[in-house]
């Protein structure tokens, strides 16, 4: 299938823009799949809403692997926010066109995602024990150990 380029803005000529829907990804408990299920539901989404929503900081890179290995084409448009620490800085904010989810609809999207939202609560049931298991691998020895070459790098003598 050709890439067609992606779409930068939300506006465009109906009869030049593919709002052809990609494929769904058959594992179902990813983030990959969480995302693209909340794209189809007709939420945006920043980074930011992505470490909260889907407890990942790499919303850009599940965007990309959407678009090149499930053909989507994922709008995105920089957008300017105000911090708390005084700046304005800019985000990258990625939606599905509504010709686009509808689409999907029509396929089927509407089960699909079902199944994607119960995955993931079955998976979130596993966030206790994988806190643990992190927390365990951490505290191994060799995560303690440091070169003897690079003693004075880290306050040894």
């Amino acid at each position: 299938m050709k890439k067609t380029p992606i779409q930068t803005t939300n506006e465009g000529e109906a009869d030049t823009a593919n709002y052809a829907p990609g494929k769904m990804p058959k594992r179902k408990n990813t983030v990959v799949a969480a995302v693209l299920a909340s794209l189809l539901e007709s939420r945006a989404m920043t980074g930011m809403e992505s470490v909260f929503k889907q407890s990942t900081t790499r919303l850009g890179a599940v965007i990309h692997y959407l678009e090149n290995k499930y053909d989507w084409q994922i709008p995105r448009r920089d957008i300017a926010t105000g911090t708390s620490d005084g700046r304005v800085a800019n985000v990258s904010a990625y939606w599905l066109p509504q010709a686009t989810i509808a689409q999907a609809f029509d396929a089927g999207a509407r089960n699909w995602i079902e199944s994607v939202k119960a995955a993931r609560t079955e998976r979130r049931k596993q966030s206790e024990k994988c806190k643990a298991d992190a927390a365990q691998r951490n505290a191994r020895k060799h995560f303690k150990s440091n070169d003897p070459r690079q003693d004075d790098l880290w306050g040894e003598q």
